[in-house]
């Protein structure tokens, strides 16, 4: 091929590359206008407006600041503002304040939806860093067919699309891990001061995202030196054809760690002061700090001890204890309090669409063979395997979400493998292998543009019939349905509903019908509404004995589980979203 139609091909990859990262943003756009909020929106919003408003960070500290001042800054400079300290400072309230403060600033000022839909714009820049991330790892510039792949894999992940339409914190993790990962990256290939303190920049920024980076960071780096001796290079970086020496290497690597810290130091204010100046429990569920009593040696000191960003030491502390004592988790119907070994790889296998299942499968023979010099496949899919193994100990089992960022991996390591592949056939095998994975690529475009506005409860065929039987929480059952409900209570002309709702929003501002409450073990008629996790008897958390008042929640542990099991006897007429089963059931119908 000439120089000119080669330039000409990669145009037009460019343009398809373009084409279907902004896909993903319009799905992403729709779906931010479409889902209603979901239960740790609320959070994240006051967490962020306090970093804001009164320049600290004190709120529920076990998540960094990054992703949450970024959802905050569109409310705050349209005037939203936090009460008085005093009505909520963590110390002196419970545990909850910041949901129930959060969820009461979405419905001020300019009203619930406009509030949210600003929120939730702070986290598209993450969702283009990733997209921009995955196609410089794949080598776009380079390699155009490549970095097509792997955009169109990850542009196109519905679980991806449904976080990004969130003002939550899983998105934001994503896009500052892969790019610190591309900076990883381009550190090994030509190790300099600047590319070192760049290093060290973006783990900083992936850090003030989400503290798994303290154990997905190591893993990727361990996978990309294993990946490098597997292509019979150095495990160290090189500069010309030479391994950098030690001295060299720890230099930078020091570097790194410095700018690292700075950035980090910087997301927290460059605040100094104790952990034991922030809160030192969750009342009645969690000790954060031990108790007084119980402080001794070097645990009392470092707790009394003025430390740069002491919310960061705090919140790690807050994130052991919470794996420690666990979080109720669901998996093929049964629930658990301390999470499963095999949470995460069921989830991958069922949220995952297909097409980029039989890619990965596909491509596993180009991405296991040793090539000298070529070692980025191997490096993708090995961190991405890394992250997955790191994972499978954690007792907080919440969704894919806490793992997702393994995909964007897994779509890097495809390009390369899927790239290099067709290079290597020629004639009419190369012909249809391009057919074949260009079909799989529009086959995944069709499930991102018929899964929405759904993309968060979006599951393959592997899951069956009824996903819900296989995951809930913010899988399936996030309280993101609550506008659909609606929309299908008004095309129906119910005047008259019970609802069991899964979420923290406040029911009777939503143009619903007259709402009454589902009552636990108590069979009823008429239309009724509830939510997958209260059916499944997941959870009876946030019930309510009044759907009009959020402060009406049943005392934990009073409402015993199978509540709800007598509605297994019917059939709904329609389930709202993917998480909300309708049923009508005409007077007389439900047993005594």
């Amino acid at each position: 091929m000439s120089s000119r139609g080669r330039l000409g091909s990669h145009a037009a990859i460019h343009v398809a590359t373009i084409g279907v990262a902004l896909v993903g943003v319009v799905c992403l756009g729709h779906t931010r206008r479409a889902l209603s909020g979901t239960f740790d929106e609320g959070n994240h919003l006051a967490a962020g407006l306090e970093w804001w408003q009164f320049g600290t960070y004190t709120q529920w500290t076990e998540n960094p600041p990054l992703a949450r001042l970024a959802v905050a800054a569109l409310p705050y400079l349209h005037g939203m503002r936090l009460p008085p300290r005093e009505e909520w400072e963590p110390k002196t309230h419970a545990w909850d304040r910041t949901w129930e403060m959060g969820t009461d600033l979405l419905y001020a000022g300019d009203g619930f939806e406009r509030n949210l839909s600003r929120a939730r714009l702070g986290t598209l820049p993450f969702f283009l860093i990733a997209l921009g991330s995955v196609w410089s790892l794949a080598g776009g510039r380079r390699r155009p067919a490549a970095g097509l792949i792997a955009v169109a894999l990850t542009s196109t992940l519905p679980a991806l699309i449904a976080h990004g339409a969130l003002a939550t914190t899983d998105l934001a993790f994503a896009g500052m891990f892969l790019l610190a990962t591309l900076a990883l990256w381009r550190w090994f290939e030509r190790p300099t001061v600047p590319r070192a303190l760049a290093l060290g920049a973006a783990a900083g920024l992936a850090l003030l995202c989400k503290f798994s980076t303290l154990i997905f960071f190591p893993a990727t780096v361990l996978a990309l030196c294993a990946a490098r001796r597997l292509a019979a290079m150095p495990a160290r970086p090189l500069r010309g054809d030479r391994p950098l020496a030690w001295r060299v290497v720890a230099g930078q690597v020091a570097l790194a760690a410095l700018g690292g810290l700075l950035v980090t130091w910087a997301g927290y204010r460059f605040s100094i002061g104790r952990m034991d100046d922030l809160v030192p429990a969750v009342k009645g569920w969690l000790d954060i700090l031990p108790p007084v009593a119980a402080r001794t040696g070097l645990t009392a000191r470092l707790i009394h001890l003025r430390l740069p960003m002491p919310e960061l030491f705090h919140g790690l502390r807050f994130l052991a204890a919470h794996n420690h004592v666990g979080h109720e988790a669901y998996l093929l119907g049964k629930v658990s309090e301390h999470g499963f070994i095999a949470f995460y790889p069921v989830a991958l296998l069922v949220k995952t669409p297909l097409p980029f299942l039989a890619l990965l499968l596909g491509s596993l023979p180009m991405i296991a063979r040793r090539r000298p010099g070529q070692w980025q496949a191997a490096a993708a899919a090995l961190a991405a395997f890394g992250i997955l193994l790191v994972s499978l100990p954690s007792h907080v089992n919440l969704g894919i979400r806490h793992v997702f960022v393994l995909l964007p991996l897994l779509a890097v390591a495809i390009a390369h493998a899927t790239d290099r592949g067709l290079a290597d056939w020629r004639g009419g095998r190369r012909a249809a292998g391009t057919v074949l994975v260009g079909a799989l690529l529009v086959g995944q475009l069709g499930i991102a543009i018929a899964a929405w506005p759904r993309e968060l409860g979006y599951f393959n065929l592997l899951a069956g019939a009824e996903p819900a039987k296989v995951l809930l929480d913010s899988d399936l059952d996030w309280g993101q349905d609550l506008f659909e409900l609606r929309r299908q209570t008004q095309a129906r002309g119910i005047d008259s509903l019970k609802i069991a709702f899964f979420g923290m929003l406040r029911l009777c501002k939503h143009g619903l019908p007259h709402l009454e409450a589902l009552v636990p073990g108590k069979a009823t008629t008429g239309w009724i509404a509830i939510s997958e996790n209260y059916y499944r008897a997941r959870s009876s958390f946030m019930l309510l004995k009044d759907p009009c008042n959020p402060k009406s929640r049943y005392p934990q542990g009073a409402v015993p589980r199978q509540s709800f099991a007598w509605l297994q006897d019917y059939t709904p007429v329609a389930i709202a979203g993917s998480s909300i089963r309708l049923y009508h059931l005409p007077q007389g119908v439900p047993p005594e």
